[in-house]
């Protein structure tokens, strides 16, 4: 996180009154954010096409003052994962910038904007406004709210948290639609207006640690979410969610109206959702992480979070990312939402760090009634059936100056599916 200087810069360029009212304005306002530019290669039997993704995010922070914060955050994004038949020979869209419109893997905008009040006394903090949602079920990077959150801690290493957003995003949905209408996928591009609230609990000691949340999607879905783990330098974690979708749902899709469970697609949608993991983690020097752990699921289907990887704890880097909007993985409108799936998902993982270069392995085996789905059929069209496969993806970080990283990989998988990808990143954290 920084101060800002670039701007106090361009203020000063103007009339000295206004330059000096609005340094002093500004004087403290904090940045933080991150940057990358990505290139992807798909190749195989099952998968291909390649494409370049670029992002940048800026978030300001006024901090404090007189207990109230105020902020607002930018979000730049060029490209999304490539499938079959991608190129990435039209990463440029000219000399001043990405033109958006069309595309909905391409964003530029307002990602947040939001208003805090802190009550010292009662370590409490209401913040209300255009937020991520930062939940155990979704991703802060990408998903969005308008709404409000309270956060308090009342006593040391326990947080709660109550949270109400009248309209909200999740990333996969609003970029793939999948599974929102029996007439196509009309969802895309659009925000979901079923209210959704919640009530969080975590608490965080020096040998365990603890999560509980419930979640409540107006009309449309219930959801739970729990962890425990224990240890540290030898450490075990669990974690459960299940999430209960309304026989009769209704969706209300931003300007595109409601649906209604005529049109929903509730034929094919599970209405019970439960996954598990079950992880044992060793971290016995600074250098060296190694992880082992098994994935299952309950009910009659596993799309239980409004993200495909959420919190959970997984390995592996292909088998979940095939598909940009979120299809594979554990997405409430993804694969494991189809009625009478199952997925079952071991790994080991480890990672070895020497100097300023981390060096990690992932080895993962995926099976079970997954509807698993591939960019590349038959005819070079997208399709999905159960399948069992297995992914080795040996990932190299190089830490080359503070805050700036290279990070490249190459996923390799085999078994009744067929992929490779190569995959490199260069990133900076503000």
């Amino acid at each position: 996180m920084k101060k800002i200087s670039l701007i106090t810069a361009i203020a000063l360029a103007g009339s000295s009154l206004g330059a000096a009212s609005l340094e002093e304005a500004i004087k403290g306002v904090k940045v933080d954010g991150n940057s990358f530019i990505r290139h992807i290669s798909n190749t195989g039997g099952d998968d291909g096409g390649s494409g370049y993704i670029m992002r940048l995010v800026l978030d300001l922070s006024t901090g404090n003052k007189s207990g109230f914060n105020f902020g607002g955050g930018l979000f730049y994004q060029y490209g999304g994962t490539p499938t079959y038949g991608s190129r990435s020979d039209n990463a440029v869209d000219g000399s001043r910038g990405g033109r958006t419109a069309g595309l909905v893997g391409n964003v530029f905008g307002v990602s947040t904007l939001w208003a805090q009040y802190g009550w010292e006394a009662a370590n409490t903090t209401i913040t209300g406004g255009k937020l991520k949602l930062a939940t155990p079920i979704s991703s802060a990077a990408t998903d969005r709210g308008v709404g409000a959150l309270a956060t308090s801690n009342p006593v040391d290493g326990l947080t709660l948290a109550l949270g109400w957003f009248d309209s909200w995003s999740a990333d996969n949905q609003y970029i793939g639609g999948i599974w929102t209408s029996s007439n196509g996928n009309i969802g895309a591009n659009t925000s979901i207006g079923n209210n959704l609230s919640l009530i969080g609990v975590n608490g965080n000691y020096d040998n365990f640690a603890f999560k509980a949340w419930y979640f409540n999607i107006g009309n449309l879905a219930n959801s739970l979410f729990g962890e425990f783990s224990v240890g540290k330098e030898y450490s075990f974690t669990a974690q459960v969610a299940y999430t209960d979708v309304y026989n009769s749902a209704t969706l209300a899709l931003g300007g595109l109206g409601t649906i209604g469970n005529n049109d929903f697609v509730g034929k094919q949608i599970s209405s019970s959702r439960g996954l598990y993991t079950l992880q044992v983690a060793t971290k016995p020097t600074d250098w060296l992480l190694a992880r082992a752990g098994f994935v299952g699921s309950f009910g009659s289907g596993y799309g239980v979070a409004l993200n495909n990887t959420a919190s959970f704890n997984l390995a592996g880097k292909w088998w979940y990312d095939n598909f940009g909007n979120g299809r594979n993985g554990f997405s409430w409108n993804g694969q494991g939402g189809i009625e009478d799936t199952h997925i079952n998902l071991w790994y080991l993982a480890g990672k070895a760090s020497v100097s300023i270069v981390d060096i990690g392995l992932d080895i993962a085996g995926i099976s079970g009634k997954n509807q698993f789905a591939i960019s590349k059929g038959n005819d070079g069209k997208p399709e999905s059936g159960n399948k069992t496969f297995y992914e080795i993806t040996p990932s190299v970080d190089i830490n080359i100056a503070k805050g700036a990283k290279l990070s490249a990989y190459y996923a390799m998988v085999f078994g009744q599916v067929d992929a490779q990808r190569v995959w490199a990143q260069v990133s900076y954290q503000f």
